[in-house]
């Protein structure tokens, strides 16, 4: 639904019938799994595993395309050369080579979790300073 190198029309700018189809798609899944949802989430270790993975979200989400950014701009300098990653879709291989590139990226916003994780949880961090 976003777009991508090659494409000739972009489902976002301006927004097309089919970008509000998906979204309205995705509201009705999301009641759906409502009720599952909220049973499953009921259980103390379901609910504990996604405490602990939203202690690190917002960080995921900030750093994610930044981390997929200096991918792409280290790849830049060789152009084609590096199958799946400047190349325009054009096949389903290059889905299997876009997807061989993930862990690179996953690694720099583990890399970066790591150190917010310790900057985010000292607690002289939010203090006001003593005047």
């Amino acid at each position: 639904m976003i777009g991508v190198t090659g494409a000739r029309v972009s489902n976002l700018s301006p927004p097309t019938l089919a970008a509000v189809c998906f979204g309205v798609a995705q509201v009705g899944l999301a009641m759906l799994l409502h009720g599952p949802l909220t049973t499953l989430m009921r259980r103390p270790r379901v609910w504990a595993a996604v405490v602990v993975a939203n202690l690190s979200a917002m960080t995921i989400f900030l750093w994610h395309q930044t981390a997929l950014t200096v991918v792409l701009l280290a790849a830049l300098p060789f152009g084609p050369a590096v199958p799946g990653v400047l190349a325009p879709p054009d096949s389903a291989a290059w889905l299997l080579q876009r997807m061989s590139w993930l862990p690179i990226p996953a690694v720099l916003v583990a890399v970066a979790c790591a150190i917010f994780w310790r900057r985010g949880r000292r607690t002289d961090a939010f203090r006001a300073p003593m005047t």
